[in-house]
C-alpha cells in the first residue's frame, strides 16, 4: 500500500513538473513583452495615447490684402469650412470611405487621388477631403459624429477677389502647391496643402502675401469634440501690398474691352507705374480659390480665345503703323530728317523689284515728317526705312525696349522679336534681304511686340528719352520704400526730336488725322493708329473668308507734360482709327476728369483733312 502511494505521488510530481515548465515559459514571455511595452516602447505608446486625447489643430494664416493705388481692397479673405479626415481616428477604412463618398458627395476617383497624394504626409496630419463645405455637409458631419469621429470640420480662410474678373491677369490667382514645387523649393516655407500664388501679383509677391500658420492643442473626447484648450500659437496674417493700379481706370478699360479680344494698358510714362492693364477675354480668379473642377479648367484651357493668357505681356503681335513712331525716332537720331525733307506719296512705290502700296491708294502728295505721322503714310516710311537700313532700325528699336522683356514685375512676359541680320542668321540660318526692311519699316514682317512694350517705347519718346521699368507694386508691408527702386534709362533723344514726333501724333488726333477718334475736347491728346494685315488679300480671296485686321492705337496726354500713356490692341478689330482709338479716348477722358487736365493753348495753322460736302471728314484710317 505504501509503495503504491509513493508511486502515485511520484507520478503526480512528474505531471506537475511537466505543467510548471510551460507555465514558467508563458510567464517569461509575458514578462518580456511587458518589458518591451513598458520600457523599450513606453515613450512611443505614451505619445500615441496622448494623441488620442490631445489634438493639434493647424491655424491657417490668411494671405495679405491687395489694394489699388487709392487703398481700395481688391483681394481679401473670407471664412470657409473644409472637411477633414483624421486618419488616426479611423477604425474601419471601408466604412469611412463609404460615408465620404455616399454622404458627403466626394467622388470615389477624387477620394482615391486625395488619399494617394497624402501617402507621404504624417499620419496625424489631417487630410482635406472637401473645400468650401456648405451647411448641408456640416449637418451631416454633426449627425454622424458618434459613428465617424474621424471626419471633422476645419476653418480655413479663402481668397476673395472682390471684383471677379476685373484685373484677373494682373492680380493672378492661388492654388495648392504641387509635389514638384515642394521638392524644388520654389516657395520657401510651404508645406503640403499650402496655397501659393499661381500667376500675376499673387505669384510675384507670394512671399510677402503669405502668412505664418499657427496651431492650438486641445483635449478631445472619444467623438473628437474639443473639451479644453491647452495652448495656442496665433497665426500671423500675410503682408499687405498696394498696387499702382487705379480701380476706376481699370473698370473703364475692362468695360471698353467687353465682348472683344485684346488688351489695354495705361502707364505713367514718368515712372513706369501701371495704372490699368486689361486683357480680354478674362477669367474669375474666385474659381481657383477652391480646387477648380476638371470641367471648368478644361473650359478655360481649351477655349479658342485663350482667356488665361495676359495679352498685354504674354502675346506679341506685329505693331503695324505704330512702329512708324520708332522709325521717326531712328530717322531723327541718324540725322536723316534734320532738314525736314518732304517725300512725295503717289500711293505706291517700287523697292528692290517689288511694288509697295500706301493705305491711301491715290496718294498723299508731298509730306513732311509730322504730316506723315498724322496721315500714317506708308511711302514716307518705306523711303525712310530704305535709307536707314535694318541694322540702324534694329539698333534704335532695341534701345527703346523692343525684342526684350520690359522687366515688369509679373510672370510670363514675352520678349517679342526685333529682327536684324544677326537675328535672321541665328534663327533661320540665312541672310537678310533688303526687301524685308521695307515691310519692317511699317511694323510688318518679322517684327513683333507686346502691347506693354509699345506703350513703354512711345512713352519714352514722349518723355524725351526716359525709358522706365513698368511695374505694378507701389508699396509692400515690411519692405522699405527706399528699396523699391525701378530702373530707368535716359536715351539720347533730344527735346527737339521728341517735340516733332509729339507734334505729328498731336496732329493725328486733333487735326483730322487717322487717330481723330481718340480726341477729347479740351485735352492735348497725342496718338498714332495701326492696322495690321493678318493674311494677304490673295489668301483672303482663296479662303473666301473676311478675316479682319488687327487694330492698334498708342498715345499719351498731355502733349507737353505727359502724365499717362495708353495702348489699345484688338485682335481682328479692323481699322485702328475706327476700332482702337475710341477705346483709348475713354481712358484719357476718365483719367483727366479727376486729374485736372491742362487746357490746349495752341493750334497748327494747317489742316490735313478736308470737309466733305455732307459736312463729314475725309481721312485715311489706319
Amino acid at each position: 500500500m505504501t509503495l503504491q502511494q509513493e508511486s502515485n505521488r511520484q507520478l503526480i510530481q512528474q505531471r506537475l513538473n511537466l505543467f510548471r515548465i510551460p507555465v514558467l515559459l508563458i510567464f517569461l514571455i509575458l514578462a518580456a513583452r511587458l518589458w518591451q511595452l513598458q520600457i523599450i516602447q513606453g515613450s512611443d505608446h505614451s505619445l500615441s495615447a496622448e494623441r488620442n486625447r490631445i489634438r493639434r489643430i493647424q491655424l491657417i494664416a490668411p494671405r495679405g490684402t491687395i489694394m489699388d493705388r487709392n487703398k481700395i481692397p481688391l483681394v481679401e479673405n473670407r471664412p470657409s469650412f473644409e472637411i477633414l479626415l483624421y486618419r488616426e481616428d479611423m477604425k474601419n477604412r471601408k466604412e469611412t470611405i463609404r460615408f465620404i463618398t455616399e454622404k458627403l458627395g466626394v467622388l470615389p476617383e477624387e477620394l482615391e487621388s486625395i488619399l494617394r497624394r497624402s501617402r507621404n504626409t504624417g499620419l496625424y496630419q489631417p487630410i482635406v477631403l472637401k473645400e468650401d463645405a456648405g451647411m448641408e455637409d456640416a449637418s451631416i458631419i454633426e449627425g454622424h459624429r458618434r459613428d465617424h469621429p474621424e471626419i471633422q470640420l476645419g476653418l480655413e480662410p479663402r481668397r476673395l477677389y472682390h471684383y471677379g474678373k476685373l484685373a484677373a491677369h494682373l492680380l493672378g490667382y492661388v492654388g495648392e502647391i504641387s509635389e514638384r514645387e515642394l521638392s524644388s523649393n520654389q516657395f520657401p516655407g510651404a508645406k503640403p496643402g499650402s496655397l501659393v500664388g499661381r500667376s500675376g501679383a499673387e505669384r510675384t509677391y507670394n512671399q510677402i502675401l503669405v502668412g505664418k500658420d499657427g496651431a492650438r492643442n486641445v483635449l478631445v473626447d472619444s467623438l473628437g469634440r474639443e473639451k479644453h484648450l491647452l495652448d495656442e500659437i496665433n497665426s500671423v496674417i500675410g503682408g499687405e501690398i498696394q498696387l499702382t493700379l487705379d480701380l476706376e481706370l481699370q473698370q473703364i478699360a475692362e468695360k471698353a474691352l467687353e465682348d472683344k479680344v485684346g488688351a489695354i494698358v495705361a502707364i505713367d510714362p514718368r515712372n513706369g507705374e501701371v495704372l490699368a492693364m486689361a486683357s480680354s477675354p478674362s477669367f474669375d480668379p474666385n474659381d481657383f480659390a477652391t480646387r477648380i473642377s476638371d470641367a471648368k479648367w478644361a473650359g478655360l484651357r481649351d477655349h479658342a480665345d485663350r482667356p488665361m493668357q495676359n495679352r498685354a505681356i504674354q502675346n506679341s503681335y506685329s505693331p503695324g503703323s505704330i512702329f512708324k513712331l520708332i522709325m521717326a525716332d531712328a530717322g531723327l537720331a541718324e540725322g536723316l530728317l534734320d532738314d525736314n525733307p518732304a517725300v512725295y506719296c503717289r500711293g505706291a512705290a517700287s523697292y528692290y523689284g517689288r511694288t509697295f502700296h500706301c493705305a491711301k491708294r491715290e496718294g498723299h502728295g508731298a509730306l513732311h515728317l509730322e504730316q506723315a505721322i498724322a496721315k500714317s503714310c506708308n511711302i514716307f516710311f518705306y523711303d525712310l526705312g530704305r535709307r536707314l537700313g535694318i541694322s540702324k532700325i534694329a539698333q534704335h528699336a532695341s534701345a527703346l525696349g523692343l525684342g526684350r522683356r520690359t522687366g515688369i514685375d509679373l510672370p510670363g512676359e514675352r520678349a517679342g522679336v526685333m529682327p536684324s541680320p544677326e537675328w535672321k542668321m541665328e534663327t533661320y540660318r540665312t541672310k537678310w534681304y533688303a526687301g524685308e526692311t521695307i515691310s519692317v519699316s511699317i511694323g510688318q514682317g518679322a517684327v513683333s511686340a507686346t502691347p506693354l512694350q509699345m506703350v513703354r517705347a512711345i512713352g519714352a519718346i514722349a518723355m524725351g528719352g526716359l525709358l522706365t521699368t513698368p511695374h505694378v507694386l507701389l508699396r509692400a508691408e515690411g519692405v522699405p520704400e527706399t528699396s523699391l527702386k525701378w530702373p530707368a534709362v535716359r536715351l539720347p533723344i533730344t527735346e527737339e526730336h521728341a517735340r516733332r514726333i509729339r507734334q505729328g501724333m498731336w496732329e493725328s488726333v486733333n487735326n483730322y488725322g487717322t487717330g481723330h477718334n481718340a480726341a477729347v475736347p479740351g485735352l492735348d491728346i497725342c496718338g498714332k493708329t495701326g492696322t495690321v494685315q493678318v493674311i494677304s488679300n490673295e489668301l483672303k480671296r482663296r479662303l473666301n473668308e473676311d478675316i479682319e485686321d488687327h487694330s492698334w492705337f498708342v498715345g499719351f496726354g498731355n502733349r507737353d507734360n505727359p502724365e499717362i500713356a495708353v495702348v489699345v490692341f484688338l485682335e481682328h478689330g479692323g481699322k485702328g482709327g475706327i476700332a482702337a482709338a475710341p477705346l483709348a479716348r475713354e481712358i484719357f477722358r476718365a483719367y483727366f476728369s479727376k486729374n485736372q487736365p491742362k487746357t490746349r493753348t495752341d493750334f497748327p495753322s494747317f489742316a490735313f483733312g478736308n470737309r466733305s460736302e455732307e459736312g463729314g471728314l475725309q481721312y485715311t484710317n489706319d
